[in-house]
């Protein structure tokens, strides 16, 4: 199945807050969206506050654009994931 690389802007977020978006990112994605499966998302500090990166695991991309969209979470890119490399 396709994977997807979701890049968002979080701007000044706390850890409980992270905590409190996955939780509600999973709510709905187990009510609405059980195609979709989250893998992980690496979090940066960038000027602008925390921007995450999330990848899903997606029979397509609209599934993935349409569950961000329910989240109510801003996503600059999404992108399907090509490849993997690893050490």
């Amino acid at each position: 199945m396709p994977r997807y690389l979701l890049e968002r802007t979080l701007g000044d977020v706390t850890r409980a807050d992270l905590d409190d978006i996955a939780a509600h990112s999973t709510e709905i994605r187990l009510a609405d969206f059980p195609q979709i499966e989250w893998e992980h998302t690496h979090v940066v500090r960038t000027d602008a506050g925390l921007k995450a990166f999330c990848v899903y695991e997606s029979p397509d991309q609209d599934s993935v654009l349409a569950h961000a969209a329910a989240l109510g979470l801003p996503v600059e890119r999404c992108l399907e994931v090509e490849t993997d490399l690893a050490p």
